[in-house]
C-alpha cells in the first residue's frame, strides 16, 4: 500500500486551523502528522519526515515566509502550499521566492481544499483565479521575449514562455498539453528545459525568479 502524505499544518487563528485539520483528515490518503499555531513548534516539526508544509503567511511576530525558507533548506523535496488571506504583489513574490510550489487565498480553498492538496502532491501548482489572473499580468510583455535569469543575451524561446506563463497560471501538464495541443511527455521536456535556463528546480522558483528579476511587464497588452 501507498504510504499516506504526511502533513504539518501551521495557521495562527485556531479555528482556522480546525477547520483545516479537518479538511486535510478527511482527505483519503492524507495524514496530519502536526497542527499548530506557534512558529517555534513548526520550526521544530521541520526537522521532521514530512511530504507537505500548509502554512498561513501571517504567523503573529512570525512569518511564515521564514518557515517556507527553513523547509526548502531542511527538507527541499517537501511540497509547499500557501493559505492565507494575503493576495498583494509583493507577499505573492515573496512566497513564491522562498519556494512556495502553490497559493491559495483562504476565501476561495473551500470545495476545492482536498483536490488541491492532491494536484500539489501530482507535481502541480495549485493557485487561486485571483493570483493566477494577478501573476498573468507580470507575464504579459507586448511583443516581448524573456531574458534569461544570468541576464546574457540568451533569450528564451516562444514555447519557453508559453510554459513559463503557464507555470504562473497553475496549469496541469495535462491542461497544458491541450491548449497546445502537445503531448504531456513534450510538456514535461519543455518544462525542464526551462528549468535547466532559469536554473531553478520547481514551479514556484521559476515564477519567483522571473518576477524578481524584473523580466516581466506589469501592463496587460493591448487589445
Amino acid at each position: 500500500m501507498t504510504e499516506p502524505t504526511r502533513v504539518l499544518l501551521v495557521e495562527d487563528d485556531p479555528a482556522t486551523l480546525r477547520a483545516l485539520a479537518l479538511q486535510v483528515r478527511a482527505t483519503d490518503g492524507f495524514e496530519l502528522l502536526w497542527a499548530t499555531t506557534r512558529y517555534d513548534e513548526a520550526l521544530h516539526s521541520l526537522r521532521q519526515p514530512l511530504d507537505l508544509l500548509l502554512v498561513d503567511l501571517d504567523l503573529g511576530e512570525a512569518s511564515g515566509i521564514d518557515l517556507i525558507r527553513a523547509c526548502r533548506q531542511w527538507q527541499p523535496e517537501v511540497r509547499i502550499l500557501v493559505i492565507s488571506v494575503l493576495g498583494d504583489e509583493r507577499t505573492v513574490i515573496a512566497a513564491l521566492e522562498a519556494g512556495a510550489d502553490g497559493y491559495l487565498l483562504k476565501d476561495s480553498s473551500g470545495g476545492s481544499f482536498s483536490q488541491s492538496l492532491r494536484t500539489i502532491m501530482a507535481g502541480d501548482a495549485p493557485i487561486s483565479p485571483g493570483i493566477a489572473r494577478h501573476l498573468l499580468r507580470r507575464f504579459r510583455q507586448p511583443g516581448g521575449q524573456l531574458r534569461a535569469a544570468d541576464d546574457t543575451a540568451t533569450l528564451l524561446s516562444p514555447r519557453e514562455t508559453q510554459m513559463l506563463e503557464a507555470l504562473a497560471q497553475g496549469l496541469s501538464y495535462k491542461d497544458v498539453a491541450r491548449r497546445l495541443d502537445l503531448s504531456v511527455h513534450t510538456v514535461g521536456d519543455y518544462v525542464k528545459a526551462l528549468y535547466r535556463k532559469l536554473r531553478v528546480n520547481s514551479r514556484g522558483e521559476a515564477v519567483g525568479l522571473a518576477l524578481r528579476e524584473r523580466l516581466l511587464s506589469l501592463e496587460e497588452p493591448p487589445p
